[in-house]
């Protein structure tokens, strides 16, 4: 397969001027950040300089790095997008990194017309590892199909629960002896690292006495560094070790686990499972993709099986005990900082959703955020009176859920 031709990028100073908005080469030079940009860029990244980039991006606390032909390779930083190579990826180039993150028949699997999913880990020292999580996906561009790859930098350590600054309220809350606690959010909004200083504060205390199960996909966090004196977590992959969060689900219910976390829930085998362990006494950690408290609920419910819908329902509601969902937005500092909105919910709040039609239940949550939890805009506007948010974010933030005009 032929290269696409290389073309050396000419780096202009701009004037003192409002210069013209730059094109082409001239619009990677001005792009570049002197920190993010990748030297000395070989001729050609073989395996070894791909080791090398990843490394080096991940020492520059970048989140994601995205990879494909006729384009530079751009990193993420405090979700701002941009170029880190001075010329573009060749085909050979982008592909000799897809073999390197899955295995010789990388390629072969994406011609096929499937995608994917991959941990891989860089050790830049003996002592020293590095994981990614790596999505690769067959993709046409330029009149070639070929590949786009995404790696998301996996943290070495999962934090300290005291450096996330979270809510009193949400500290009273989150550790349950059986229900179910749901951290929700968008992609990329910090979900997985919450959860992650939640287990190592259970981890770490030394009266825990818990056997604590983990499914994710891939494992982002390890535990390691972290020798409970009372507490056991035993992680699985999937879908290395299971092939589904349904299986992983089933598969805590036969091991008998104090709590169980699950990566993501996604489905309906699983949230019938999982609120079948809620109700015996097991409890469950778990994250979903939604928007907001109320979305939460309502995205639980969709997943309900149509067929015994009201029964997964009422235990589910019986099960619930709290609710995060989270945003990281623009902080004053040039990085990001975490908004949170969160439902406490307590047993009248439990009795009044088994009460009521689950399609009541997301009109139930928003009128109980006002009493026993945090809207968005109540976390808007602690943020902006911390110094922690500008104005300006502030009032966009609050302008979504319709609190200016």
């Amino acid at each position: 397969m032929l290269e696409p031709a290389r073309h050396d990028l000419r780096i202009v100073v701009a004037p003192d001027i409002r210069p013209e908005a730059p094109s082409g080469k001239d619009a990677l030079a001005s792009a570049l950040d002197t920190d993010l940009t990748f030297e000395p860029m070989p001729p050609r990244m073989y395996e070894a300089d791909w080791n090398r980039f990843m490394v080096w991006a991940a020492d520059r606390n970048v989140s994601d790095i995205r990879l494909q032909p006729f384009a530079p390779a751009f990193v993420q930083r405090y979700g701002r997008l941009r170029p880190a190579t001075t010329r573009d990826l060749t085909i050979p180039e982008v592909e000799t990194a897809t073999n390197l993150f899955y295995g010789a028949d990388g390629m072969a699997r994406l011609k096929q017309g499937m995608d994917f999913d991959v941990s891989y880990k860089a050790r830049p020292e003996r002592n020293r590892s590095i994981r990614f999580r790596v999505n690769a996906t067959g993709c046409e561009t330029h009149g070639v199909i070929t590949v786009s790859i995404v790696a998301r930098v996996l943290p070495e350590r999962a934090p300290d629960l005291s450096s996330l600054a979270l809510e009193p309220e949400i500290l009273a809350a989150y550790r349950i002896s059986k229900g179910v606690v749901i951290v929700s959010g968008a992609t990329e909004n910090g979900k997985s690292t919450l959860l992650a200083g939640m287990i190592r504060a259970m981890l770490l205390d030394p009266d825990a006495h818990l056997s604590i199960l983990e499914y994710a996909a891939p494992i982002e966090f390890v535990y390691d560094d972290v020798r409970g004196a009372s507490a056991l977590i035993s992680p699985a992959e999937i879908p290395r070790d299971m092939p589904s969060f349904a299986a992983g689900a089933r598969n805590a219910k036969r091991r008998n686990p104090k709590v169980a976390v699950l990566g993501e829930i996604r489905d309906a085998e699983t949230i019938v499972v999982m609120s079948q362990m809620a109700i015996s006494g097991t409890a469950i950690y778990g994250t979903m993709h939604a928007g907001s408290v109320e979305e939460t609920t309502q995205i639980a419910v969709s997943l309900c099986p149509v067929n015994e819908r009201n029964a997964v329902a009422v235990q589910l509601g019986q099960s619930l005990r709290l609710i995060i969902n989270q945003r990281l937005v623009p902080s004053v500092d040039g990085k990001r900082t975490a908004l949170r909105e969160f439902l406490v919910f307590d047993k009248a709040l439990n009795h009044r959703l088994v009460g009521a039609s689950p399609d009541d239940w997301p009109s139930i949550c928003r009128e109980a955020l006002r009493t026993q939890g945090q809207s968005f805009t109540v976390a808007a506007n602690r943020a902006l009176a911390q110094g922690r948010i500008s104005e300006e974010t502030a009032f966009y933030f609050k302008k979504e859920f319709g609190d200016v005009a």
